[in-house]
């Protein structure tokens, strides 16, 4: 595994956990030699994501979106930096650069990569795995919702055992990283139709 993307908020959010959890989670998979994907930003847990992975000696891509590049002011830290033009072209850039993904605590965008990540695992287009770092709850209610909705017959019961779950920094990386993916050929069994 070369590459880890991380999804998280452009804010720290009023919980301080959460930032100290994304500091633990960056220098984990700095220590294993991963280099860290993230959104570009130089503000809130993304700014914390970077600079942590920077000074653990890893390389780090940020994929920003042009909008808000001038905004969040990369860190001018970074090895690389991609500017896409839509949120597809950049969910893109996250889903061809890296090996796996990690979703913190965070808004709509990190939901909106979470379920692109998900539901191209699910449909065949990628075969990575996806991780959420569950800090203090923060994901609670929508774990619930995916196992309502594999109660309801929407998501598969094999679709879901693919989301990685936990509320601890090393056991998510650890999950993540040893994860055993099922066979390419094999998505569509695990559609339920």
């Amino acid at each position: 595994m070369k590459n880890i993307s991380i999804f998280c908020g452009a804010h720290e959010g009023k919980n301080p956990e959460y930032a100290k959890a994304a500091k633990s989670i960056a220098e984990l998979i700095a220590k294993k030699g991963i280099n860290v994907v993230f959104g570009g930003g130089n503000v809130g847990l993304m700014k914390i994501i970077s600079d942590t992975a920077l000074d653990n000696g890893v390389e780090v891509l940020g994929i920003s979106l042009e909008s808000l590049h001038a905004l969040e002011l990369a860190n001018p830290r970074l090895n690389e930096i991609v500017v896409s033009k839509t949120l597809l072209d950049r969910k893109d850039e996250f889903m061809s650069r890296s090996d796996a993904f990690i979703v913190l605590p965070g808004g709509v965008g990190s939901l909106d990569e979470l379920a692109e990540i998900m539901a191209s695992n699910q449909l065949g287009i990628i075969n990575k795995p996806v991780g959420i770092l569950n800090t203090d709850g923060y994901y609670d209610y929508l774990i619930k919702w995916f196992h309502k909705a594999v109660d309801e017959g929407f998501i598969s019961s094999e679709n879901l055992k693919e989301l990685l779950i936990s509320d601890c920094p090393d056991e998510l990386v650890e999950m993540v990283v040893n994860h055993q993916k099922p066979s390419d050929d094999n998505w569509t069994k695990r559609l339920g139709l």
